[in-house]
């Protein structure tokens, strides 16, 4: 067990205090009573709110973000959506963040999506289509009915969805220079206990990214060896998704679930390198494609079952994923004093995870008050194959031994939870806990070794809450989270990115554990949303990336467990309504960041900085009809054991035309200035080298979007596309 009975308490004990006195703080600040919001029935109950969906909804362990109206997001990617959501960071190679922070599972509709898990989850989010996500839930403390995998938190996609009987839809098409635009199509059919539902989608993007690498490998007596890697590639990235899904009502109280959904994205990239080396490493060009595929088939069904009394259920849920990545790199390099070489590199990687949960919840005699127990189980594996050949010509190639290989990843992991929800008064209360049995397996076929992980924790969660008034409300919360590494970083064997720059995972990885703790001030009027949260967050055996120059100039990039880190800080949202036609959202985050590699042996040095990050948008509607949105983020730097890392600002034009009930015109500009960049900076005693990425990511789209069939009377409101005057939510 990796936590005692008592620190469960003595964290609870911490934030129930905490709130206690704060609460009393804000009350004796506290203005004169204003009027009336619209009627809750007691803290963690929804406020019913008449007209227009909200732009924010809290909830006790969650925000969720309406991106509905992010015209960007409408012609971009999910990591164009993700982008503009308070928290979240997606950098140009679609590594997504949480206050800077990596460790973050993304679901969608509440559970693990094949294509956005592992290796391939980056380019997944670059490519495929955002439409069809109506909000964005950043849950940073889940509860203990939620996985603990991510150290930094989850986020969860919620797609649209269609309600209204009858037969009804949405076609969404846009098109860009260069070859880029989209289409897609949803449909829904619903009648009195059956409702069938369908959507597909297609988007082309291309773009253009050139990177300059800089190195200075610093000598035992003093002196430098300086050298230079351009870098050109032109990409086209192709993206299909689909699904269909049927929910069969049996009865009044038996609900089936069944649903078959298909992601494929294809990448392409020419490539042009040329590297000026000095008297050690020569100079050389290398020409090349790169042709990358993903895909994942996923099936689920559930069955529902409600019994006897308010809020009383029982579910089951069937899950299976099957996918993967296929990579192939086919390059020629030459040079002055290096003959010409012929490369092919093939990295095949097949994954199958398969997941069993079951849910009960019961409600405990009073209102506010229930239990819910549950059982999980994941089964996930996955095949890396590797191969990679080398020659004088295209048909003289010889397998390279050190770039072929063969690793085998398995892990199972069992769990049982329960929370209870004890509402009393203006007081909300919800603890925790999970147990989890794990056990991993790695085979590395190639060498015949074997290595295994096999243990139990506890993973306990709290979160309290205390209306301070109507529109006031103080939240706080503690979990703890684990960052399990995946196959990737588990294969010791050599990924290969360019003849300068490899990677290799690390078999002895063990897993990071986050304790996080937060406290919340949330404020709602009508159009105004404000929070505050302060936040701590303490890890142990944290797994950084660790860089070693090799003799032949190489850099090899791992990974290690170095340790200890710190981040404490504070979140900061406001939305609200400057005039009648007039809104804003804005966002930031200010933290200090500490890396302490404690573990290391005394080889890398404490890395501690203050950081920042900030986003925000302002919407126009002077008309019922006319729709004007301008958004900017400014990432904040993302500290690594050896440097920093630090993404370029986003700036994103849009406008909507709606010419009808049924038909919008959309036109919208991404990275209209041009400064979608990012540099990786490298500071150890025998090396400096600065990477700087930059992506020719300047587009304009032209869209059309046209609803059709249901009847109008039954439609959601109009009003939530149109009007910026959606209102905050309190659930």
């Amino acid at each position: 067990m990796s936590l005692s009975s008592s620190s469960t308490f003595r964290a609870a004990a911490f934030l129930t205090a905490l709130l206690a006195g704060t609460s009393a703080l804000a009350q004796d600040a506290q203005p004169a009573p204003a009027p009336a919001a619209p009627k809750a029935s007691r803290p963690g109950q929804p406020i019913v709110v008449t007209g227009s969906r909200p732009q924010v909804i809290d909830a006790p362990d969650r925000l969720s973000f309406n991106v509905a109206n992010d015209l960007g997001a409408q012609t971009g990617s999910l990591a164009d959506a993700l982008r503009n959501v308070p928290g979240v960071e997606v950098d140009l190679e679609g590594k997504v963040s949480l206050r800077g922070d990596q460790g973050v599972t993304i679901l969608v509709d509440g559970r693990p999506s094949g294509m956005l898990r592992g290796e391939g989850r980056g380019d997944a989010l670059l490519s495929m289509p955002a439409n069809q996500i109506e909000r964005v839930e950043v849950i940073t403390n889940p509860s203990a009915a939620v996985s603990p995998e991510g150290s930094g938190g989850v986020i969860n996609l919620i797609t649209k969805k269609q309600r209204q009987a009858g037969t009804s839809g949405t076609v969404r098409a846009n098109i860009g220079a260069k070859g880029r635009g989209s289409l897609s199509v949803n449909a829904t059919n619903s009648k009195p206990g059956l409702n069938i539902s369908a959507e597909a989608g297609y988007r082309r993007f291309t773009n253009e990214i050139e990177v300059s690498q800089e190195r200075e490998r610093i000598l035992p007596g003093g002196g430098l060896l300086l050298s230079r890697q351009e870098s050109e590639f032109e990409n086209v990235a192709q993206a299909f998704n689909s699904r269909i899904t049927v929910e069969k009502d049996l009865d009044k109280t038996n609900r089936l679930t069944g649903e078959i959904g298909y992601r494929r994205a294809e990448i392409t990239s020419d490539r042009e390198e040329l590297y000026v080396g000095n008297g050690v490493e020569p100079s050389f060009t290398r020409v090349g494609d790169q042709d990358m595929e993903q895909r994942v088939l996923s099936l689920r069904s559930s069955w529902r079952k409600t019994l006897p009394g308010k809020d009383h259920a029982f579910s089951v849920d069937l899950e299976r994923d099957q996918g993967g990545m296929n990579r192939v790199i086919r390059s020629v390099t030459s040079g002055a004093s290096v003959p010409t070489g012929f490369e092919r590199i093939e990295n095949d990687i097949d994954r199958r995870e398969t997941r069993l949960k079951a849910d009960y919840k019961k409600p405990l005699g009073k209102e506010g008050r229930s239990l819910n127990l549950g059982y999980e189980y994941e089964r996930g594996y996955a095949d890396l194959d590797f191969s990679g050949a080398r020659g004088p010509s295209e048909g003289g190639l010889v397998v390279q031994p050190g770039l072929t290989n063969r690793f085998i990843y398995r892990q199972d992991v069992h769990a049982a939870y329960a929370t209870l929800q004890l509402n009393s008064g203006k007081w909300e209360f919800q603890p925790g806990l999970r147990l989890e049995q794990v056990k991993l397996d790695l085979d590395q076929r190639t060498d015949g070794t074997r290595y295994d992980q096999d243990y139990l924790r506890l993973y306990p969660t709290i979160h309290v809450g205390r209306a301070l008034s109507d529109r006031t409300k103080l939240r706080a919360s503690y979990s703890r989270r684990i960052q399990r590494p995946g196959p990737l970083e588990l294969n010791p064997y050599t990924f290969y990115l360019d003849p300068r720059n490899i990677r290799r995972g690390n078999p002895e990885l063990k897993p990071e554990i986050t304790d996080a703790f937060e406290v919340a001030l949330q404020y709602r009027k009508d159009a105004t949303f404000l929070s505050l949260t302060p936040f701590y967050r303490r890890s142990k055996d944290g797994f950084s990336e660790i860089v070693e120059l090799l003799p032949d100039g190489t850099l090899l990039t791992t990974r290690a467990n170095l340790g200890k880190g710190e981040r404490l800080g504070v979140d900061a949202i406001v939305n609200g309504r400057l005039s009648k036609k007039l809104t804003y959202n804005l966002s930031g985050t200010l933290q200090r960041w500490t890396i302490d590699a404690d573990g290391s042996g005394g080889n890398f040095a404490e890395v501690s900085d203050v950081v920042a990050s900030a986003r925000g948008s302002i919407t126009w509607q002077p008309s019922a009809e006319d729709y004007v949105q301008l958004s900017a983020t400014s990432p904040g730097k993302q500290l690594i054991a050896q440097g920093y890392r630090k993404l370029g600002g986003i700036v994103n034009l849009g406008y909507r035309r709606k010419i009808n009930d049924k038909l919008s015109l959309l036109v919208t500009g991404q990275d209209v200035l041009g400064t979608a960049r990012q540099k990786v900076v490298i500071r150890t005693p025998s090396l400096r080298d600065e990477l700087d990425f930059k992506v020719n990511s300047r587009a304009l789209f032209l869209g059309l979007t046209y609803n059709f069939g249901g009847s109008s009377a039954k439609k959601r409101p109009e009003g939530f596309d149109f009007d910026p005057s959606a209102t905050s939510v309190g659930q």
